[in-house]
């Protein structure tokens, strides 16, 4: 297989909403429908928050919710786009994700540094025995194309500065940590797809984001972002795209 390839993977900033219900309708739905019943959640999903259907066999294909209804506070319908790729059955799981901004990395890059302490012990001298010293954050730095650092009025999605601040168009977006005592965190989504026939995707999360410096290079149009994760490792899976 080629190596990675940073042209073929995407990368978004989420935020933190996550809750898991499951399909609601004893016909299930076809292929290509936008609309679903559905039940087990809590509260109201919000509009724009993605969700991927566990459907054994088939694509990991994320879908982005449009409208949804609710029942005496649950969410019980959702619309959604786009289609589905597969159909689904009664009961098949859903997971809901956060609101997504995809970011343009251009001549970009993203780097993370998983770091750990080792302690060496001595026995009179001599080296004897190995212990993991204290836990250490992931390094992050991101570097993207700079268009606007606020969203105007006719705008959707929030900038990528407004993204990382919870500023503006993101002044909802959920953190992404489950301490609301701690400052507000996103997760960073790689999502890779080699394109080719028959090989799998990866996607990797960068949980608990914070940024530390942004710093912005007018004539190249360039933000370039660092800061840790409060987590020691990012999350692996490999998916079929």
């Amino acid at each position: 297989m080629a190596q990675f390839d940073l042209k073929k993977a995407t990368i978004y900033l989420q935020d933190g909403y996550s809750e898991a219900g499951e399909v609601n309708n004893a016909g299930g739905y076809a292929q290509g429908a936008t609309t679903m019943t559905i039940d087990g959640i809590v509260g109201a999903v919000p509009t724009g928050a993605t969700f991927r259907v566990t459907v054994p066999g088939t694509t990991d294909n994320f879908y982005t919710v449009t409208a949804h209804t609710e029942t005496l506070g649950n969410t019980t319908s959702i619309t959604f786009t786009p289609g589905l790729v597969a159909a689904v059955v009664d009961n098949d799981d859903l997971t809901f994700y956060g609101k997504r901004l995809e970011i343009k990395v251009g001549e970009g890059n993203l780097t993370y540094d998983e770091k750990r302490n080792m302690e060496y012990k001595k026995d009179r001298g001599a080296l004897d025995t190995v212990r993991e010293g204290d836990e250490e954050p992931i390094d992050v730095r991101l570097d993207i194309q700079w268009e606007w650092l606020s969203s105007g009025g006719a705008d959707i999605f929030p900038s990528p500065e407004e993204a990382l601040k919870k500023e503006g168009l993101a002044s909802s977006w959920l953190s992404s940590s489950s301490d609301p005592c701690e400052p507000y965190s996103i997760d960073i989504i790689i999502s890779y797809d080699p394109d080719c026939s028959g090989v799998d995707g990866e996607l990797i999360t960068l949980e608990d984001y914070r940024w530390e410096s942004l710093n912005h290079d007018l004539k190249a149009g360039t933000l370039a972002t660092s800061g840790k994760c409060n987590r020691t490792r990012a999350i692996k899976e490999r998916v079929t795209i």
